[in-house]
């Protein structure tokens, strides 16, 4: 009987089929073959962040308040390079499915001219604005110093990590997501190595502590770029054209700038209200916030995760509408749920059973332990809605349905999270368990949203 409810004959049983139906091992194997990737990139990456946490709280607490400071600023510089992304998987899967290369590499070309000159400009304002948007995003007098040189240092490589996101972005639309992957776990893998050397001076290597943690993530982003640079070879669907990145051809540009502006809308919304959340909790003080920041470390192995099963749905609803076949855009969508939902289940396990000796990896302090591992039973809950609702924004992004997931982003991310937070925390006086039930809260609207829409069916009738 459970088989039976995994079968995609039975997730399609109320839907018009529109042609032929894969077999489980087909469909199943398709969905995996697209996700394990994305999902073992984003899980890396994830852990990459996590090692990078565990090798900065040697040098204590401040330090990884510091680091971890930087983060929502950051990516304020990179909200509009992550939307443009999002058109330029969604374009790139479209003509992928229609099986037009040409389209797909002018498309990338016109995306890394765009990103170029976007980057030069956002560098230059990143540095500029360095000091008064981190004093404002709640960076104390205490550990400034160390957050203002960690992100001016990394802000200087976003170039390399701009263009890596792009030519990525077109790789997972046309199915490459290995290459992606690859070039990832190799920056990952460089990024640690030199946290080993830089941060505490190993091999003779001097000891710079934040400076050094800063200079192995620049390190790590060359390597990928160049990585990427390489996989954009002519025997691939994906390949570097010169002739295209001479001069703007505005159809194209007119093509990204529908979708990415929606996502643009989105990304702000998600930008906005990440950084007043943070910023509400920075205010708590350096020792809740730093172990926010721990929690936020290990929650981001859960998000990391959905989020290979998010791109593989945006990939694979891309690729089936383009195909005319918005039946198995359905089917795809539930498989992931399906997927997301035993991950989910193994998470929410290791939450509750060993929040203790996570928190126990980054510190002695009892009550750091303590607070965090409480924390990590709310995670376990919110992973669900978490996996869930990242699904199915993969399913509308890959349909082109992205001014739906902004408007989300807008009531629920800039609203509701840091707005429900607030009140948790002061009024209510519950301290950072009121800001985790914020987070909680936030994660079930979207979720609920998603779903709601993914059900009307009015994402199948997009044109992009």
């Amino acid at each position: 009987m459970i088989k039976e409810l995994y079968q995609p004959r039975f997730l399609l049983r109320k839907q018009k089929l529109l042609g032929e139906v894969p077999s489980a091992k087909e469909a199943y194997g398709r969905m995996f073959k697209m996700a394990f990737p994305s999902t073992v990139e984003a899980l890396l990456g994830g852990l990459t962040s996590f090692v990078d946490t565990l090798m900065v709280s040697s040098l204590g607490i401040s330090s990884v308040t510091a680091v971890g400071i930087t983060t929502q600023p950051r990516m304020i510089i990179l909200m509009l390079f992550m939307a443009l992304n999002t058109g330029v998987t969604a374009l790139v899967a479209r003509r992928k499915g229609e099986n037009d290369a040409k389209k797909a590499n002018q498309i990338l070309m016109q995306a890394l001219l765009i990103c170029f000159i976007l980057a030069i400009i956002m560098t230059a304002v990143g540095l500029f604005t360095a000091k008064p948007l981190l004093r404002f995003a709640g960076a104390g007098d205490d550990f400034i110093d160390d957050a203002v040189m960690y992100y001016n240092i990394v802000t200087a490589g976003t170039v390399f990590s701009v263009l890596t996101m792009t030519i990525n972005a077109a790789q997972r639309g046309a199915g490459n997501t290995k290459i992606a992957m690859t070039t990832n776990i190799a920056s990952n893998v460089v990024n640690v190595i030199f946290n080993f050397l830089l941060i505490g001076g190993r091999l003779g290597f001097p000891a710079l502590g934040v400076k050094g943690a800063a200079i192995a993530t620049v390190i790590g982003m060359i390597v990928a770029f160049i990585m990427a640079c390489y996989s954009l070879r002519k025997s691939t669907f994906i390949y570097f054209n010169f002739k295209s990145l001479k001069k703007f051809d505005m159809g194209i540009v007119k093509s990204i700038v529908k979708i990415s502006g929606n996502a643009a809308l989105e990304e702000l919304c998600f930008r906005f209200g990440f950084f007043m959340y943070n910023k509400i909790i920075a205010e708590l003080g350096t020792l809740d916030y730093g172990t926010h920041l721990v929690c936020i470390n290990i929650l981001n192995l859960s998000t990391n995760i959905g989020s290979g099963l998010g791109i593989g749905t945006t990939a694979l609803v891309g690729q089936t509408m383009g195909e005319k076949r918005s039946d198995l855009s359905i089917l795809y969508v539930k498989i992931g749920q399906r997927m997301a939902f035993l991950v989910s289940i193994t998470l929410s396990a290791i939450f509750i059973f060993g929040g203790k000796m996570l928190m126990g990896l980054f510190t002695d302090d009892t009550s750091i332990i303590e607070n965090g591992s409480k924390i990590l039973l709310i995670m376990a809950l919110s992973t669900f809605f978490i996996n869930s609702q990242i699904v199915y924004s993969g399913c509308l992004r890959g349909a082109g349905d992205v001014k739906f997931v902004a408007t989300m982003a807008l009531i629920s991310v800039a609203v509701i999270r840091p707005g429900l937070s607030y009140i948790m925390i002061y009024p209510m006086n519950l301290g950072l368990i009121g800001a985790w039930l914020g987070l909680l809260t936030d994660q079930l609207t979207r979720g609920l949203g998603g779903m709601i829409r993914f059900k009307t069916g009015k994402w199948t009738k997009i044109r992009i």
